[in-house]
């Protein structure tokens, strides 16, 4: 096997959800540093992110709701968006059978079946779930494989 092959398949691989991705545009955020050296190991290919396809609406509703509070610009909003969509992030349609699954986390853990959506991405791909969404952290830690943003090494 080929040394790129080999480092290929050593790569930590990450399923991360909206909570993390926003604080890559949103100023101030808490473990901004951390969710920033996530985003730039991606980008240098020192680890893989993924997420369901909802990532894109739910980081855009964060956004919407920064520019509802006067945090950033509209137009800034946008641009981060569009920034995002170059970042590489594998995005991984979800089907009936995984939702059905998703709803079974979701009740059994009680949690929403968009957040039941990262776990049941998790299991797919056998990647560790990442987020910065306390509760959701709680709730998935004692049955995933789980990290919290703080605790990314920066």
């Amino acid at each position: 096997m080929g040394q790129g092959r080999q480092r290929e398949m050593n790569k930590s691989q990450y399923v991360v959800d909206a909570s993390v991705v926003a604080k890559w545009v949103l100023p101030g955020e808490p473990f901004q540093d951390n969710a920033v050296k996530l985003k730039e190991d991606h980008v240098s290919g020192i680890v893989e992110l993924c997420a369901p396809k909802l990532l894109a609406q739910e980081v855009a509703n964060a956004l919407w709701k920064a520019v509802k509070l006067g945090r950033i610009a509209d137009d800034d909003g946008q641009d981060a968006l569009k920034a995002l969509g170059d970042i590489g992030i594998g995005l991984h349609d979800l089907g009936w059978v995984d939702l059905s699954r998703g709803l079974c986390i979701a009740c059994k853990y009680d949690l929403t079946v968009y957040d039941a959506a990262y776990l049941v991405l998790t299991e797919k791909t056998k990647a560790r779930f990442i987020t910065a969404d306390d509760k959701l952290y709680e709730k998935a830690k004692k049955h995933f494989e789980v990290l919290h943003i703080k605790n990314y090494p920066k």
